[in-house]
C-alpha cells in the first residue's frame, strides 16, 4: 500500500514539475497581426510625394494638397485606448482575439486624410469618391458615417445601432458611434482657402494575401460656379506596397533587445 503511495506521489510530483517547467509550451503563443504600408511614387510625376517629416502620401495640385496615411491596428488603439474599466471602444479596431486565426484580426483598412486648400476659393473631398483596389481583385468602398446614410457601408449598420439592441451592448456601441462621428472624414465639408480638414476613411479589410493597394480619389473639387455647383474636379491614385505579417510580440522584444 505505502509503496503505491508512493509510487502515486511521485507520479504527481513529476506532473507538477512538467507543469512548472513546461506550461508555457501548452499555452498558445500571443500574436499579432502587423501591417505596413510604403507609398509606391510614382515616377516622372512631381504632383505626388512623401513628406519626409510624416512619411505621408501627398498629392499636390496648385496649392491644394491631399494628404494620405494609413493607420494599422496597433496606431488607432494608440489613438483611441480602452476606458479605465478596459472597455475595448476603438470603433476601427475589433479587440477581441479570433481563436479560429490566434490574433485580433483587423476588421478595417484605415486611412486618415488630410485636405489643405492654399490658393482656391474652396475645395471639397467627397469620401464617397474614394474607393481600395488590391492587387487580387478586391474593390472596396468606404464606410460611411452619416447618421441618415443609406449606403451598404454604413457604420450604423455595422454596429447594429438601429437592430433594438439594449444594455451594454448598445453603450458599447454608442460609445463606438460617438468616436466615428469625430473622426471621420464627413461628407459635404467644403475646406476654405488657408483652412486644412482632416479625418479617417475606412474600408473593408484587405485580404491576408494582399500585397499592393490602390487608393483612388474621384472629382476631387477644385472650384464651384456660380451657383455652387462642382466646375473642375481631379482624380488622384495612391498606391501603396502592403506587408502583412503575424507576428509573437514577445519574440520581437527578444530580437531587438
Amino acid at each position: 500500500m505505502s509503496e503505491t503511495r508512493s509510487t502515486v506521489i511521485g507520479a504527481l510530483a513529476l506532473l507538477s514539475l512538467a507543469l512548472l517547467t513546461g506550461c508555457a509550451g501548452l499555452i498558445p503563443p500571443e500574436l499579432v497581426h502587423r501591417m505596413h504600408m510604403d507609398p509606391l511614387v510614382p515616377e516622372g510625376r512631381g504632383d505626388y510625394y512623401v513628406d519626409l517629416e510624416d512619411s505621408s502620401f501627398v498629392f499636390s495640385v496648385e496649392g491644394a494638397l491631399i494628404r494620405v496615411e494609413h493607420l494599422n491596428d496597433q496606431e488607432l488603439d494608440l489613438d483611441y485606448p480602452p476606458l479605465w474599466d478596459g472597455k475595448h471602444v476603438n470603433p476601427y479596431t475589433s479587440g477581441e482575439v479570433d481563436p479560429d486565426v490566434g490574433y485580433a484580426p483587423p476588421i478595417f483598412t484605415v486611412f486618415r486624410v488630410t485636405v489643405t486648400n492654399n490658393t482656391y476659393s474652396k475645395i471639397e473631398f467627397d469620401p464617397a469618391g474614394a474607393v481600395v483596389h488590391t492587387d487580387v481583385g478586391e474593390r472596396l468602398t468606404f464606410y460611411d458615417a452619416s447618421r441618415g446614410s443609406d449606403s451598404p457601408n454604413n457604420f450604423r449598420k455595422y454596429y447594429r445601432v438601429e437592430l433594438g439592441i439594449s444594455g451594454q451592448e448598445k453603450n458599447l456601441a454608442l460609445e463606438r458611434m460617438g468616436t466615428v462621428y469625430k473622426t471621420a472624414y464627413h461628407r459635404a465639408r467644403p475646406v476654405f482657402r488657408g483652412d486644412t480638414h482632416s479625418g479617417l476613411i475606412a474600408f473593408d479589410p484587405v485580404s491576408q494575401d494582399v500585397r499592393e493597394i490602390t487608393l483612388t480619389i474621384s472629382d476631387f473639387i477644385l472650384s464651384f460656379d456660380s451657383n455652387d455647383n462642382p466646375e473642375e474636379t481631379v482624380d488622384c491614385e495612391f498606391r501603396f506596397k502592403v506587408d502583412q505579417q503575424i507576428v509573437e510580440p514577445a519574440l520581437e522584444d527578444e530580437s531587438s533587445s
